[in-house]
């Protein structure tokens, strides 16, 4: 179903969010969109190098990226498979918080700027130092955001009642973010019924946790939608192994007994 195995190597590998990113280009893509976006990326970084010659790069990445070099959130088609592949990002310089906070986090460990990613509820974050300062930044505008702000977009996530905790700002691993990125790219992809592709980032997702009964629940409807009954019983019965008091249980359930579960070729 993949086109290349270069996820079978993600545990245990030690790589950036970008190159995992790519990851993701190739094994939906193929090789050919990475090597296009590889070549973006690099003419993205020249550019960047000439527009911050001789200035402080802390200071000066994010109004460069998001003024002259073009760098914006794309808010007009926000839930667009052009936004989550980074191919495509890297083509259109427009992105969603999280693909563009990839780009972002990037081009900050490429010019030496401090960075990490926060896998916040709704909306990725970056955290961003200059010398001893670090400043919470939306990569979705390339803006600092206060408290206020992000209180706002708390309770757009997780509604009126709320309250930002420290927890809500811890830095992100590399695995953490491609999760974050599969995920959103797996829901766009269902959004607009490509359940192939959708469930191409099902597999993925699986690769970094083989036994997220979840995932193997959230495959199955996947499967389901394929006409892959037997398949997608089998992922419903390991959910109904793993959590059998989820009241969603009860639905798989009844969900199988109305499956046809004659072979079936998965297509």
């Amino acid at each position: 179903m993949l086109k290349t195995k270069i996820s079978d190597d993600w545990l245990g590998a030690d790589r950036s969010p970008m190159t995992l990113a790519l990851d993701v280009v190739e094994s939906l893509q193929g090789p050919a969109a990475r090597a296009r976006a590889e070549h973006d990326l690099l003419t993205l970084e020249r550019e960047l190098a000439e527009a911050l010659a001789g200035q402080d790069a802390a200071r000066q990445l994010l109004p460069a990226l998001f003024g002259p070099l073009g760098l914006a959130g794309d808010w007009e088609r926000f839930f667009s498979i052009d936004n989550c592949l980074l191919d495509r990002v890297l083509a259109r310089r427009r992105g969603i918080p999280v693909s563009l906070g990839v780009l972002i986090l990037h081009l900050c460990e490429r010019f030496g700027v401090r960075a990490e990613g926060i896998c916040f509820p709704g909306h990725f974050l970056l955290r961003l130092w200059c010398g001893e300062e670090e400043s919470i930044i939306d990569p979705f505008t390339g803006k600092a955001l206060g408290r206020r702000e992000m209180e706002q977009l708390l309770r757009g996530a997780r509604g009126n009642l709320a309250r930002l905790r420290p927890e809500h700002l811890q830095p992100a691993g590399p695995m953490d973010i491609l999760s974050r990125l599969l995920n959103v790219t797996k829901a766009v992809f269902i959004r607009h019924k490509q359940f192939s592709q959708a469930l191409a980032c099902s597999q993925l997702l699986l690769k970094i946790k083989p036994d997220c009964p979840v995932e193997r629940r959230d495959r199955g409807f996947l499967f389901e939608q394929l006409d892959c009954h037997r398949l997608a019983a089998e992922d419903f019965e390991f959910f109904i192994q793993h959590c059998p008091e989820d009241p969603v249980a009860d639905v798989l359930k009844a969900q199988i007994a109305a499956l046809d579960l004659g072979p079936k070729t998965l297509h």
